[in-house]
């Protein structure tokens, strides 16, 4: 009997916004949780819990590799910590004060309004206040060796910041000036005011770590001058900030300029506002961002040719991109005396939310107000029409839709664009395109906030007895430490359940087996209008250990009603050839599931026909 195959089974990805009968034979109807990967359907690889027991609700993760030592910091709405290899070090930044009147450079006891929370002695950092005041700007650090009700004593300048190695610059502080406790000693949490539908920025600039949450001023986490953090030193606002009233909603680095996107003034918001620092040294945050001063590149332009507000903005090769809920923009380095041009890439076509556009090899991947698109910084290309836009855009939980993001998985040429689906008050689903091939699937996700890719080893057993997987079930390599512990993997946030997971680990959803199935509905089989007897399917399939899957065959008399499916049955590749049916139709259906803990990859597959004359054709 002949058997059709259908070849090049990972060559298209699946297509949903078109009827089955109209794809390419090697497209698919329909699945959830599977990947495509070198010309094969593969099941997506599970997560498990990593970083021990967070400490509080992680909105936001960012690794950072320095002095040999890799960091992950998390960031929640209230709270910031670091893990750095065996526990989590709380680095909130810490209670500020402020000056009960006006001090020079040469005074010894300095009175705050309010010192209970600070510490007997220590360093102090007088920060930065608002410049339209008339009051000096200097940043000033000093330590001080005691301490009486709200007097702190034997206070000195010193030379330099004892976190950072940047010089400090004797000047005149006026009343209300806010005073920074920068020493190893905690003096409190100051929380934060981070809202779960903004959530974090976070961006480096020379390898400084800076975040942001619109709410709060940014913050950093000081580096010495070899470039390396201390777990010891708490993030504290960013250095030589405009003023403690003012807030951006994203910020992020572009050459040696950080640029602050949608602001808000003394609670005014200027929602079209660019503003960008002057140029900073490396380790060091940038030394003013006053846009009055004409000596320095410091400046501001709105973008008033669209309404909507600025949402984020991301490099792309020499140029720096602006998204817009409603407009793309680029800002080009032209130098002195306007510093930066821009100029509108499109009028039209903006980003959905903060946080929804990455970067790779071929420019910016974005999900907009209706698409996910592709910017080459020349043209914005839709993705999805005729493929899946309408099962995602269709499916977002249109109240939460704001808590969208993207994510970059460069080791596997992957981007996730990630969001709340059905009921989900966070990013519950994940649209998987891969850049290389062009391909497009689904996937689920555990509540997530946000994901970020970095190093991420899990440590398995250190024994035999210690092992639960059989030598053909194993995913590591035995005996050796496997080189995907030093490649970076994606690592999720999950605020609902308080966890940190690393994804390409194991088989399961933390430790919940899941349901990963790929389906092709609509293939007539080389002729539409006959009936035709499928006896057999003859899958291509690899399954790790012992393991089965299930597979299930359907049909069709015309493309108008349902698919009567049979199955499901187990197909065991180590053991069976074909999967024996009683299927007889127009059109035929095969879905390939798995509910267990265990992997598979699809290569292709065979149908074996029989021809059972043209009943109902249109040629009768």
């Amino acid at each position: 009997m002949p058997l059709v195959p259908i070849n090049d089974v990972g060559k298209v990805g699946i297509i949903e916004d078109i009827p089955p009968y109209n794809i390419p034979p090697n497209a698919w109807s329909g699945g959830n949780n599977v990947r495509f990967l070198d010309n094969g359907v593969k099941k997506c690889s599970g997560y498990e819990e990593i970083f021990a027991t967070c400490p509080f609700a992680p909105y936001h993760i960012v690794p950072l590799e320095a002095g040999g030592t890799y960091y992950w910091i998390a960031f929640g709405l209230t709270d910031a910590a670091v893990y750095s290899g065996s526990s989590w070090v709380d680095i909130t930044r810490q209670t500020t004060g402020a000056l009960s009147g006006t001090i020079n450079n040469s005074v010894t006891t300095i009175t705050l309004s309010d010192a209970s929370a600070f510490p007997s002695s220590g360093t102090i950092a007088l920060g930065t206040k608002a410049i339209a005041d008339g009051s000096s700007n200097g940043y000033e650090v000093i330590t001080y060796s005691g301490k009486s009700t709200n007097d702190l004593t034997g206070c000195s300048r010193a030379a330099t910041d004892p976190a950072t190695g940047a010089a400090s610059t004797a000047a005149e502080h006026t009343t209300a000036y806010p005073v920074v406790p920068i020493s190893t000693t905690a003096t409190g949490d100051n929380d934060y005011n981070a809202t779960a539908a903004e959530n974090w920025s976070s961006t480096r600039l020379g390898g400084l770590l800076v975040a942001t949450n619109g709410y709060d001023e940014p913050q950093m986490w000081p580096l010495s001058s070899t470039g390396v953090p201390a777990t010891t030193v708490p993030l504290r606002a960013l250095q030589n900030w405009q003023s403690t009233t003012y807030y951006c909603k994203s910020i992020s680095a572009f050459r040696t300029f950080l640029v602050g996107l949608n602001w808000t003034k003394d609670s005014v918001e200027h929602p079209r506002l660019v503003k960008w620092s002057t140029e900073a040294a490396s380790f060091n945050a940038p030394n003013t961002w006053d846009e009055s001063d004409a000596t320095l590149d410091a400046g501001e332009y709105q973008l008033i040719e669209t309404t909507g507000p600025i949402l984020d903005g991301l490099p792309l090769g020499d140029s720096f991109i602006i998204y817009k809920e409603d407009s793309t923009y680029i800002m080009n380095y032209v130098g002195t005396p306007y510093i930066f041009s821009f100029k509108t890439l499109s009028p039209t076509v903006g980003l959905l939310t903060k946080n929804a556009v990455k970067e790779y090899e071929g420019g910016h991947f974005f999900i907009g107000n209706s698409d996910c698109y592709i910017n080459n910084g020349q043209q914005i290309t839709p993705l999805l029409p005729n493929r899946l836009r309408r099962e995602m855009f269709s499916t977002i939980n249109g109240d939460e839709y704001s808590k969208a993001f993207v994510a970059a998985d460069y080791t596997r040429n992957e981007m996730l664009a990630c969001y709340p689906s059905g009921s989900a008050t966070f990013c519950n689903k994940a649209l998987i395109w891969n850049w290389k091939e062009n391909t497009l699937s689904i996937r689920d996700l555990p509540d997530l906030a946000h994901i970020n890719s970095g190093i991420a080893e899990i440590v398995a057993g250190a024994t035999w007895a210690s092992s639960t997987s059989t030598w053909d079930a194993g995913s590591g390599a035995w005996g050796t430490k496997n080189y995907a512990g030093v490649l970076k993997n994606l690592v999720f946030a999950d605020p609902v359940s308080t966890k940190l997971y690393r994804d390409n680990s194991g088989n399961q959803d933390d430790t919940t087996d899941m349901t990963a199935y790929i389906e092709r509905t609509g293939y007539d089989l080389g002729d539409p209008s006959s009936v035709k007897f499928v006896r057999a399917v003859w899958p291509k399939i690899e399954v790790s250990g012992s393991n089965t899957i299930n597979v299930y065959v359907g049909s069709q008399m015309s493309t108008e009603e349902g698919v009567t499916w049979e199955g499901p049955t187990t197909f065991n590749p180590n053991t069976q050839s074909k999967v024996s049916c009683r299927v007889t139709g127009k059109f035929f259906g095969v879905k390939f599931e798995s509910t267990g803990d265990f992997d598979w990859k699809l290569h292709g597959v065979e149908f074996e026909v029989q021809p059972r004359g043209r009943r109902g054709s249109r040629m009768q």
